[in-house]
């Protein structure tokens, strides 16, 4: 048995494995845990941490990866047909006619973006979409501007998603309609927390909403084709636009451009794919394919039937809510259809909230982002990119007031920058490696190249004067945010290279400045921790008030003998700015290898919120010695020493 020693309630084994904890530390273990601590409410609400090992068993298995990564793609049935309703309705009924055309139009690129990512997941297993493909095959400028297109699309998605689904739950409940912004910012906490406790307990819990939608929506599609094969299909009566506008051209490619919003999501899957359980390549090829046709029979489905029941767009109504109305009446099937609408559109939001954290941390290991965001949390998840992300879809919904189609312009541009890049990407990638069948995969990313490409351009035309500018812009604005992540990082890497550093010379005189604002218990530890390193110690007093001036003094000679106290004037009331030139004053009388060292006394209160009731000035203070970049400040040594308070 290995020996031990005791140490005041502890016993310390001689084997770091075999640490055991002593009776004498119950008693403390229970006080702490009995405490209420910021600590202590994040746990109870995320949960408790999970070991690293445990990070294969959170992955994703293929039906829970379609219901996290494919509920933004399978969500856009809920809106992007009604999108382009929304642009062709004011046209009259010759411009509604065309709908289904448009429908068939944007399901041919759903499977034509879904087919040249398929071949990026088999290419690039190791996942990172389209920023990884257009990196490494379109040099570095081309994958920034397909990441910073993403991550802004990410933050879209959120927004999108839930204003959606708020939108369709009020169709059904109308007296929700005025609290719509509510709502969302509350789900968006909701979905924010739940991707905070974990991936699979995220998958666990959105699995049956998503395929409670695929299935309501799949029963009111077939439903509504039996009607009309029977002739019983209802038409519903809805109010004509106020505003009529001439059937053009630009407005059909207005229109199909609004409906390229059902393609948000496709590139979840190939961005995603190390979050599949083995074998990954094939789980998330087969997760790809099943969601791309379901998308593709959605959208035409419900234009179609739209079209058939003369279903207008209404700012009170969605158009699955009409067309299901028409189909199910106000039976409880309606509901259903209404109820998992909005969920599978809070789930579509998950799919940017299982992406976004993944890219930010791909592009954090790359030094395009601050290191912060590739910290993997104790939950196994990457925490700060998801926190993050759900500031900003609260900040998007709360200034476009959660309204659908004030969003919608903003939001498919960086979706088809991303898609070209990457399949121009996929081109070089197959024209430089080759291999089995290159030709026919190279001319598959070509054709998906161009299409969208061609697409994107006139999405951004016909959406630019809408808000697609927005977007544009911002991404510009993050693309350069990231270049100067890098070069920050590079910066402080050279500066902190060894080989630049100045021969080792020996410390000539160390000078301990003590700053204090009363003399009490906090302040006799810092002293003594001064004279533990140096035995040149003073400490230092700003007069705010003269008139404390002399009690402080008197206390500080019967309390603390022997050691020098120096008042400053401090005629403007700052207790900052006269250390500050008072340390100037002693580096420029010392000699070059001289050393400052200012200690700090602070003392902890027992609660941490009882911490707000006290001046702040020892932060302030330690603040601006820390980032005072004037010549001659930088040989100081800042020390903490903390003194708490007990009963």
């Amino acid at each position: 048995m290995a020996r031990t020693r005791t140490l005041r309630g502890y016993r310390v084994p001689a084997q770091r494995s075999e640490l055991r904890v002593g009776p004498a530390v119950a008693p403390y273990r229970a006080a702490v845990a009995s405490r209420v601590s910021p600590a202590s409410i994040w746990r109870a609400v995320i949960g408790p941490p999970l070991a690293t090992e445990r990070q294969q068993h959170e992955r994703l298995n293929s039906a829970q990866a379609l219901a996290i990564l494919g509920s933004d793609a399978l969500s856009s049935a809920a809106y992007g047909p009604e999108e382009v309703l929304r642009v062709l309705a004011p046209a009259g009924a010759a411009a509604l006619a065309l709908s289904p055309s448009i429908g068939v139009a944007i399901a041919v690129l759903v499977i034509i973006v879904a087919t040249s990512y398929y071949q990026t997941i088999h290419a690039y297993p190791t996942g990172g979409g389209a920023y990884i493909v257009a990196r490494e095959n379109l040099g570095v400028s081309a994958g920034l501007a397909a990441a910073a297109a993403l991550l802004v699309d990410y933050a879209l998605t959120v927004a999108v998603s839930i204003s959606a689904g708020v939108s369709n739950i009020a169709s059904a409940f109308p007296q929700l309609h005025p609290w719509r912004m509510e709502l969302a910012t509350t789900l968006i906490v909701f979905i924010t927390i739940t991707n905070l406790r974990g991936v699979r307990e995220s998958g666990r819990l959105f699995a049956v909403p998503t395929y409670s939608f695929v299935a309501a929506l799949a029963c009111t599609l077939v439903g509504g084709a039996v009607m009309a094969a029977r002739g019983t299909l209802p038409h519903v009566a809805t109010n004509p636009p106020a505003e009529m506008r001439a059937l053009t051209a630009f407005l059909v490619l207005r229109g199909f451009a609004s409906g390229t919003a059902a393609l948000t999501g496709i590139e979840a899957v190939a961005n995603g794919v190390k979050a599949f359980r083995e074998p990954e390549v094939r789980n998330a090829s087969r997760v790809l394919l099943i969601m791309a046709a379901i998308l593709a029979t959605f959208v035409i489905g419900v234009l179609l039937l739209a079209h058939q029941m003369g279903v207008l767009p209404s700012d009170q109504e969605t158009v699955v809510s009409q067309v299901a109305r028409g189909v199910f009446g106000n039976s409880p099937f309606y509901y259903w259809v209404q109820i998992s609408t909005l969920t599978i559109l809070v789930m579509a939001a998950n799919t940017a909230f299982a992406d976004f954290p993944r890219l930010a941390a791909i592009l954090a290991r790359d030094e395009y982002m601050p290191h912060q965001f590739a910290n993997l949390g104790d939950r196994l998840v990457y925490a700060n990119g998801i926190a993050v992300l759900g500031l900003i879809a609260m900040a998007l919904v709360v200034v476009f007031g959660a309204t659908v189609h004030h969003l919608i312009p903003l939001y498919t541009v960086g979706v088809f920058v991303a898609f070209t890049l990457s399949q121009f990407g996929m081109v070089r990638h197959w024209a430089r490696v080759r291999g089995n069948w290159w030709r026919t995969k190279l001319g598959i990313n070509a054709v998906g190249g161009a299409i969208t490409g061609i697409v994107g351009l006139e999405v951004g035309l016909v959406k630019f004067a809408d808000g697609a500018w927005v977007a544009l812009l911002v991404m510009v604005i993050v693309m350069a945010g990231m270049r100067y992540v890098r070069g920050h990082y590079e910066l402080v890497r050279r500066l902190l290279a060894v080989d630049r550093a100045r021969p080792v010379r020996r410390i000539t005189r160390h000078r301990v400045i003590i700053p204090i604002g009363d003399v009490h218990r906090g302040v006799i530890e810092a002293v003594r921790y001064a004279q533990a390193i140096s035995d040149d110690v003073t400490a230092v007093y700003v007069a705010v008030d003269p008139e404390a001036s002399d009690d402080i003094c008197a206390r500080w000679e019967r309390n603390v003998p022997g050691v020098p106290l120096v008042i400053l004037p401090s005629p403007y009331r700052s207790v900052v700015r006269p250390i500050l030139d008072y340390l100037d004053r002693l580096q420029a009388e010392s000699e070059p290898e001289a050393l400052i060292t200012v200690v700090l006394p602070e003392f902890v209160t027992r609660r941490w919120w009882d911490g707000f009731l006290h001046n702040q000035t020892a932060l302030m203070l330690r603040l601006a010695l820390l980032y005072s970049r004037r010549r001659g400040r930088r040989r100081r040594v800042v020390a903490d020493v903390p003194y708490y308070l007990a009963r």
